[in-house]
């Protein structure tokens, strides 16, 4: 392909007013020619402010075949459609996570990408932080020992500005905090450990499908043997929000913060010391135009991206699985009124 790859951004909220609209206008090999939104006053309205020069269009379809590339970032439940017809028109796509909300929509979608000879990049930008394959370094090396096991925590709040509050809504969601920042936490441990073989999970969905809060333990087999680890998350109250490796020498810890280092613990002479290391080497760039850039690279070169639709579909498989063996958390100051109510009853 010469010349920059002609880009389009579906949906203006707020993933794309943070993050695709300057990744895109800081790469030199992109080149923004859309916004498209229903909404097209929310669509003019970032141009005017970022004073864009791309068009603002209300119907994704007016760039069928017109464009080299989307970026997917509408809400979940319009992505495995969208994504579909923009590949059958020969268009590349990046989808913001999750690349569909089952795992048989987003097989299609990654069929389809393969059949048609097209990139299909999921947007799993943790993948693109430092600590990710700087971890796998820590790990290969043997400076962690034997790996034990690891507790993976992200939690807080729930204050994402969303400019559609699809996030709640079950049939346009897909769920709740587990395919919401959960899937980002499955596509690392799946990349640095291997497929889930046993797990179990428990959330506290009283029947809405919008989980508040979850925990999955989780046993891995792969490069590193068996590996077992918990995750947890929470959209109410704050975690601990880092990831922790306890190994036989050391322990890795990566904060949600600053993800761009590894932190490991041990003990020498009785002492307990902790480094800090990072890739002298890693673009400076952040992790959504490292995303980008890979995108971009993958589509020029027709390579195969960092996170593709495969890797998607596995993901979303072991979500189905959890919510369709999904325990409840013990919540036992509610259970105790609902108890109490049915026996008045």
């Amino acid at each position: 392909m010469k010349g920059p790859v002609r880009l389009a951004i579906l949906g203006c909220g707020a993933i794309t007013r943070s993050e695709h609209i300057p990744s895109v206008m800081a790469h030199p090999g992109a080149q923004l020619v859309a916004l498209v939104d229903a909404d097209l006053s929310r669509a003019n309205g970032l141009i005017q402010n970022r004073a864009l020069t791309c068009k603002a269009i209300a119907d994704y379809h007016e760039l069928l075949g017109r464009v080299d590339a989307v970026i997917n970032a509408l809400p979940n439940h319009l992505h495995a459609v969208i994504n579909q017809d923009f590949l059958l028109a020969g268009v590349n796509v990046l989808c913001e996570k999750p690349l569909a909300i089952t795992a048989a929509d987003a097989l299609a979608c990654t069929e389809l990408a393969e059949k048609k000879r097209l990139v299909l990049a999921v947007g799993m930008n943790r993948r693109f932080a430092a600590s990710h394959p700087l971890l796998k370094l820590v790990m290969e090396e043997g400076l962690l020992g034997t790996i034990r096991d690891y507790d993976f925590q992200y939690g807080g709040a729930f204050d994402w500005r969303s400019a559609s509050g699809f996030y709640f809504d079950r049939a346009k969601a897909g769920g709740g905090a587990l395919v919401d920042f959960g899937v980002h936490m499955l596509d690392s441990v799946f990349d640095w450990f291997g497929p889930v073989s046993a797990f179990d999970y428990q959330d506290d969905d009283w029947g809405s499908g919008i989980e508040a809060n979850a925990i999955l333990d989780a046993k891995h087999h792969g490069h590193f043997g068996e590996i077992k680890g918990r995750l947890q998350l929470s959209r109410t109250f704050t975690l601990k929000n880092r990831l922790l490796i306890r190994g036989t020498q050391a322990n890795a810890e990566i904060s949600v913060q600053d993800p761009e280092v590894v932190v490991l613990h041990r003990t020498i002479a009785g002492k307990s010391v902790s480094e800090t290391l990072r890739l002298e080497d890693y673009p400076a760039e952040n992790s959504y135009l490292r995303q980008l850039d890979n995108f971009v690279q993958s589509v020029v070169n027709l390579s195969k991206p960092e996170v593709d639709g495969w890797q998607a579909v596995r993901v979303m498989e072991l979500i189905e699985s959890c919510y369709a063996q999904r325990k409840r958390i013990p919540e036992p100051w509610a259970e105790s009124k609902v108890a109490r109510s049915e026996a008045r009853a």
